[in-house]
């Protein structure tokens, strides 16, 4: 009879690089998936004032909220509707940290 292992097991069998690099894609699809209901949770707005905001029908928001992928460009459009920018902070190792937002980069200071 064969032996079942469970994915601790399996995921305790790689090395620390592929662990930590499978860590990194488990959180960005965790924060890709929660991005739009996280926003509306955050902001306390109901499904009918977030489809006022997006200027869609109210029937369209929980289809948008359970996409597994929410674009940039989606995600820009929706923080708009509310009034707001995105800004992302691009950090790579001995560099100076990048702002980008609205299509445009600025050097953090």
């Amino acid at each position: 009879m064969k032996e079942y292992t469970n994915f601790s097991e399996e995921f305790n069998k790689l090395g620390k690089e592929r662990q930590a690099s499978i860590k990194e894609r488990a959180s960005q699809i965790y924060l890709e998936e929660l991005t739009l209901k996280y926003l509306q949770e955050k902001l306390g707005l109901s499904s009918s004032e977030l489809a006022k905001y997006l200027e869609v029908q109210q029937s369209i928001v929980p289809k948008l909220k359970q996409e597994q992928n929410l674009e940039l460009n989606t995600l820009r459009e929706v923080v708009n509707a509310l009034g707001g920018t995105v800004e992302i902070i691009v950090k790579i190792p001995n560099k100076e940290p990048i702002i980008i937002g609205d299509y445009s980069e600025t050097k953090c200071n």
